[in-house]
């Protein structure tokens, strides 16, 4: 049992900005980002999504002084329930495409 260590290997960085849910054969959700690393993100979304799924996340990120669109293709790794905000959603992302990357990694510096 891990005791109070946090098992993510790079940091992540608080971001509450609108996001883009879309899970295979289900219209797009709006959800709203919780934070960001180099390695997955976090996000509110209103309804569950079971562990494991695969989906697509956009949303954007504030790198240098200008906002950078993200599309991101990612696995969810848990979802909890967090009260009247709906529910927490934990991601990894799979392959990010090189724009994406550079603004993942200008965000996360």
């Amino acid at each position: 049992m891990i005791s109070g260590t946090n098992r993510r290997i790079h940091p992540r960085k608080v971001l509450r900005a609108p996001a883009t849910v879309v899970l295979p054969g289900q219209p797009p959700r709006e959800s709203q980002t919780w934070d960001v690393g180099v390695d997955g993100m976090s996000l509110m979304s209103p309804k569950p999504i079971p562990p494991g799924t695969r989906c697509e996340v956009s949303f954007e990120l504030p790198v240098g002084g200008e906002v950078r669109p993200v599309t991101a293709a990612v696995k969810v790794l848990y979802c909890s329930f967090s009260g009247p905000d709906g529910f927490k959603v934990g991601t990894a992302f799979g392959d990010l495409d090189d724009d994406s990357r550079e603004a993942v990694n200008g965000f996360s510096e």
